[in-house]
């Protein structure tokens, strides 16, 4: 317990260095797209307006939640609205959408194409859930330090909104984490037997 302590007030100062913001927050979603490009048959050619929604969606979100997150750091307190009034971790959420997209995609081109990727499918798809897990570490650690910081205040808004997914909250962290980590796999998994 005493590292994870440790670590909730580490990783927000670290995070706080502007070289390290973007080396520490964005490591697993940057280690996933390397291994995902690195696959060359994971390459997305969106040729329609779904694609384009379905990709770019995502991303938008993400812009938005971080502009939205740098702005309102300029005042003191929690930030509980905007995108923050439907999950606690809306950044997280869309990296988690964008990339489960991503991974979709990868695997249906592996499985429909003659080309060969570097990544298997089911390589590909351990990529996402590693990145997924990194994710859910990574925002249970910033909990830690935002419980420290809002006492009161962050039991407030975290019995009022989502952990990783809108409107799935629990009192328990394990069961809370446990579902927003194992949702999102059951339902990558279940569209991709679909798909075969």
């Amino acid at each position: 317990m005493g590292i994870l302590s440790a670590t909730s007030y580490l990783l927000p100062l670290a995070s706080s260095i502007p070289p390290f913001w973007g080396g520490i927050m964005t490591l697993p979603f940057l280690l996933y797209l390397i291994g995902l490009i690195g696959n060359l048959q994971s390459t997305v050619y969106p040729s329609d307006i779904y694609n384009l929604v379905a990709i770019f969606g995502p991303l938008l979100l993400l812009l938005y939640c971080v502009l939205y997150l740098w702005r309102r750091k300029k005042q003191t307190g929690l930030v509980t609205t905007g995108p923050y009034r439907f999950v606690r971790h809306p950044q997280y959420f869309s990296v988690t959408i964008f990339t489960a997209i991503l991974t979709y995609q990868s695997v249906w081109i592996l499985h429909h194409t003659l080309g060969i990727g570097w990544l298997s499918d089911w390589e590909t798809m351990l990529l996402w859930i590693a990145m997924l897990g990194a994710y859910v570490g990574i925002a249970w650690i910033e909990e830690n330090y935002l419980k420290k910081l809002y006492e009161s205040e962050w039991d407030t808004y975290r019995d009022r909104v989502g952990f990783l997914i809108p409107f799935v909250k629990n009192k328990s962290r394990v069961i809370e984490a446990l579902v927003c980590f194992l949702v999102p796999i059951v339902i990558l998994y279940v569209s991709l037997i679909l798909l075969q």
